[in-house]
């Protein structure tokens, strides 16, 4: 073998030395330097937040602090809690009677939703000695689920609850334009219950289209007992138009108008008070002593970059000096 080949396979020796020995510092060793590089990073950003905490903190104990927080926000809920009196559906929603024993379901579910239809035509009759103010059928009005949607299935206890919730609240609003001596409802729609995101979610809503005559008397009437109702009432659009101009007689009025009442969800505001609850060490709410702020954030200290001499340096120090 010539001194030539020996030095050929001596170089590609030595490449494949150099190669192996880049392979591994891109495989292992550099990893290791990044997550070093991380941890000096992370290191100097908590003690620089410590630093803070204990300056911002000092000569404040947490407890003494969560219980001044507490109580500064007792009078805020007080007030709260009164004027959450005025949101409320009153018994619109209420409903009589539970299923009997010994008997499925869906049966007496069926007698109970004709039982509750059937008074309240018994109330309209005796208010006007017709039928004529309501010439839908309200089951069929509100979309009450009935035998057709059952028939294949038992019902069950929710479907009961929403279902008989959802007829009692829109025969309470027929009743409340009965009481308004309205001449006739064409349609009315119950709008799925909804959250009120302009009164910061703790108001459960719902909202009715109506369809209907009456005389402008009436309307009036209609529209300042809700303005002056003990409880929350908002009319979110109407619109009304005469056809009958014409005609000899009191006005009576096609009303189309969106009626919205309001639910205060007690509830949820407590849910959401223990969650923004703070902790011994967190974050400062309203009503702390003065000069106490909420946690500082972590921000991310700059490292110097370490030269290629102390990377070397470490690496060995840790992973032979130490191992072996």
């Amino acid at each position: 073998m010539s001194s030539r080949t020996v030095g050929i396979i001596g170089v590609v020796v030595l490449l494949a030395v150099f190669g192996a020995l880049g392979g591994v510092w891109l495989m292992f060793v550099q990893p290791m330097f990044d997550q070093y590089k991380q941890d000096e990073r992370t290191r100097q950003s908590l003690e620089e937040t410590l630093d803070k905490l204990r300056e911002t903190f000092a000569g404040y104990k947490p407890e003494l602090m969560l219980d001044l927080w507490q109580r500064s926000l007792q009078p805020w809920r007080d007030a709260r809690e009164e004027r959450a009196k005025y949101f409320n559906l009153a018994d619109w929603t209420k409903y009589e009677g539970q299923p009997e024993e010994g008997r499925m379901k869906k049966f007496w579910y069926f007698d109970e939703i004709n039982r509750i239809v059937k008074e309240f035509y018994e109330k309209v009759y005796a208010k006007r000695g017709n039928y004529n103010a309501f010439p839908k059928n309200p089951l069929d009005m509100f979309n009450t689920p009935g035998q057709q949607q059952y028939q294949t299935r038992d019902i069950t206890d929710k479907e009961i609850a929403d279902n008989l919730s959802e007829l009692t609240f829109g025969l309470k609003m027929c009743e409340f334009l009965l009481e308004h001596n309205v001449t006739q409802v064409n349609d009315m729609v119950l709008w799925p219950a909804w959250i009120s995101k302009d009164h910061a979610e703790i108001l459960g809503m719902k909202t009715v289209g109506i369809e209907c005559v009456m005389t402008m008397r009436d309307l009036a009437k209609l529209m300042d007992d809700m303005r002056t109702a003990d409880r929350y009432f908002s009319v979110n659009a109407i619109k009304i138009t005469y056809p009958y101009i014409a005609y000899n007689v009191e006005p009576q009025l096609n009303i189309s108008m969106i009626v919205s009442q309001a639910n205060y969800l007690k509830r949820k505001v407590e849910q959401s008070e223990k969650a923004a609850a703070p902790a011994a060490g967190g974050p400062a709410g309203p009503g702390m002593p003065p000069g106490v702020a909420g946690r500082p954030q972590v921000q991310q200290a700059p490292v110097e970059e370490p030269s290629a001499v102390s990377k070397a340096w470490k690496w060995f120090k840790n992973n032979v000096l130490y191992i072996h």
